[in-house]
């Protein structure tokens, strides 16, 4: 059991900043539970004070929604449930579309009271992550609210035909004319690829023999191998291998594939089902059967379908990506296949960012288009999907709205946000040519100018050691931003300038490059969590009597059941009644027992009190753990701390 113990905890120390997070979210759920509650309600609010604008002059209509909540709560829904500066994405025309479908929570994640992290904005096709953390310097806990505009968002409570009818019909009817169409599910391991796209064939099927006579069905895997290769792996053969080879017609087909002649759904779903019997699975510890490998589905439509030329409808249910703490069980064959599925995911992002970034440049010119999908088997399969303007795409990106699965999501989205082919905040693109000179001349030496990404930077200084804190902490509000000295030896030191993006959103400038990532949220909004942190105190001191003012010490009197009478003065607080003592007690009570019993009764408070202390310290020392990141703080027992909760809320229902 001990050397158990001490591999994971070996694992989780690689990975401790993702362990920590996890941690804080379950551990103080309650508050980051409130903090999307804030921006639900904060949403909700926006839409309605929307209706006013036509009754109240520009911008006086925000003013409610400004005071209700917190100021960039407050404007991030509005930008989100009023501005809408994605609103027009489902009917903008594109030959790649991306969208996003988040599942329930599972019943195992609602005995565990686990909360929603994500919500989505429907008229604004975007999903906002909710990220709880735990700040560095121990004392704050915040939620960063991050959006993500695609080009459209299921509900979560929507149907397999709902998904088929957004993302798979469209491509359907594409192919049966004679086109080339992909659909691809994209997302972690454990938010329902495979249950989405088994439950699109399924729809598919039926509509399928109401357009043809017949249909000609591929089923093969792409797999990792011994010697770190990725290979093709024919489903209809019996895993017999097969090759990925580049035809005359400039398309990649896979040659040796058994082919399968369907003549109704019947036809078509038994030799779906006898290929999906042989797709690679594993046990991981996200699943005890996960999906190992791409799967790829191939329907040839016969020319005269609907269309003049054979038609292709190519389905991929990609294998989930996993983050490395996941890993840490695997044998080293699966780490491979693990570390080749990721690289063709990333491949598969960076094709299409490619690919939308060259187009943009070229405008008509798709003849110099060069986009690198050779430096994946996935991408190289996939190549017309990059290469060829007239091939329809979808990606259906799967989320979980687990507060667990946060990074993941996060990761998801910012993958397959870089496939869409156009974003809101690219409209405005501000190139350095085009830039006023008076907009740069206040800048520092060093600065650059970005082309419209500036909102999106992020220092990293937000995660720095705590000798920085002093430097760079959530309240610096700055006219400018502020500096940090770096020691590279004893004798050496270098001086950088930085700027918080976060408070100053209109600057287009970003320093050196260690100091600044690029996020890929459309937009962020910062909420620290104060009133949380208040509630948390005034419960913890709700058994103080020192703190007591006298109605808060007629209202406990009152609450018990004396056997006589007490004659304590009206203006009397908890301290003086605390400087009496047990003399001044008796000498305030019609009676010896009633003495007594009010003596009993204050004991318990101090109990209480002393008890509720305790959860405030440990929740402190929790906290402070977790914001440093010590993973011991995160493996512990709940049983080794006190339950901060229980005794919290017990200490403020039971506050005279």
């Amino acid at each position: 059991r001990f050397t158990f113990f001490s591999s994971v905890v070996s694992a989780m120390a690689s990975n401790h900043k993702l362990v920590c997070a996890r941690a804080a979210r379950q551990q103080f759920g309650g508050a980051f539970q409130q903090a999307v509650r804030d921006y639900r309600w904060a949403k909700l609010a926006a839409a309605t004070l929307k209706g006013l604008d036509a009754y109240l002059p520009d911008g006086l209509s925000f003013l409610p929604l400004s005071y209700l909540y917190d100021d960039e709560v407050a404007r991030f829904a509005w930008e989100g449930a009023v501005m809408k500066e994605n609103q027009d994405a489902s009917t903008r025309p594109s030959s790649f579309r991306v969208l996003a479908r988040t599942r329930p929570l599972q019943l195992s994640e609602v005995d565990e009271k686990l909360y929603e992290s994500l919500s989505s904005e429907g008229g604004n096709h975007s999903i906002i992550v909710h990220d709880g953390r735990v700040h560095r310097d121990g004392r704050t806990i915040y939620t960063n609210h991050s959006r993500f505009c695609l080009d459209g968002v299921f509900p979560q409570d929507a149907s397999n035909l709902q998904v088929y009818q957004e993302a798979a019909q469209p491509l359907l009817r594409s192919a049966l004319q004679g086109e080339r169409s992909t659909l691809i599910f994209f997302g972690q391991t454990g938010t329902g690829k495979t249950y989405t796209a088994r439950g699109v064939l399924e729809v598919m099927t039926e509509e399928i023999f109401q357009n043809t006579q017949e249909v000609t069905l591929c089923c093969y895997e792409m797999a990792g191998t011994r010697g770190g290769r990725e290979a093709f792996f024919d489903l209809l053969a019996d895993r017999a291998q097969v090759k990925c080879l580049t035809g005359e017609d400039g398309n990649v087909h896979v040659r040796g594939a058994k082919q399968v002649l369907c003549r109704s759904a019947q036809d078509l779903e038994e030799a779906m089902a006898k290929a999906f019997e042989w797709r690679s699975s594993e046990c991981t510890e996200r699943n005890e059967a996960s999906s190992r490998s791409h799967c790829i589905l191939e329907l040839h439509f016969p020319s005269g379908s609907l269309g003049s030329v054979p038609g292709l409808l190519r389905i991929v249910d990609l294998a989930g990506s996993e983050r490395n703490f996941e890993t840490q069980m695997h044998s080293r064959s699966m780490a491979e296949r693990g570390g080749l599925i990721n690289y063709s995911l990333l491949m598969l992002k960076e094709c299409a960012r490619v690919m939308h970034k060259q187009m943009k440049q070229l405008g008509e010119k798709t003849e110099d288009l060069h986009v690198p999908f050779r430096r994946s088997r996935l991408t190289h399969l996939l190549r017309s999907s990059f290469t060829d303007p007239s091939h329809q795409t979808t990606v259906v990106a799967t989320l979980s709205p687990s507060p667990t699965d946060v990074e993941h999501s996060l990761n998801t989205l910012q993958h397959v946000g870089m496939m869409r082919s156009a974003r809101a905040w690219e409209d405005n693109t501000v190139n350095a040519t085009t830039v006023a000179e008076g907009e740069t001349s206040g800048a520092a030496g060093g600065f650059d100018v970005v082309q419209g990404r500036g909102r999106a930077l992020h220092s990293k200084l937000q995660d720095a050691r705590k000798g920085q804190l002093n430097l760079h902490a959530f309240q610096m509000k700055t006219q400018v931003g502020g500096s940090i000295i770096k020691k590279y030896e004893g004798d050496s030191a270098k001086l950088e300038t930085f700027i918080d993006a976060r408070w100053h959103r209109e600057l287009k400038v970003k320093v050196q490059e260690d100091l600044w990532v690029l996020r890929d949220a459309d937009m962020e909004a910062t909420q620290v969590l104060t009133s949380w942190r208040q509630e948390q105190w005034t419960a913890s001191k709700a058994h103080d009597l020192h703190r007591w003012d006298a109605k808060m010490l007629q209202n406990f009197l009152k609450s018990l059941e004396l056997p006589g009478e007490v004659r304590i003065p009206s203006t009397m607080t908890g301290a003086q009644l605390k400087r009496l003592g047990p003399r001044g007690l008796v000498a305030l009570c019609s009676d010896a027992a009633t003495a007594d019993a009010l003596q009993l009764a204050l004991h318990g408070e101090r109990q209480r009190d002393a008890l509720a202390a305790a959860a405030h310290r440990s929740r402190n020392a929790r906290m402070t753990a977790l914001g440093n990141h010590k993973v011991h703080a995160a493996v512990e027992e709940p049983s080794d701390f006190v339950d901060v909760d229980f005794v919290v809320g017990e200490a403020a229902s039971a506050a005279p």
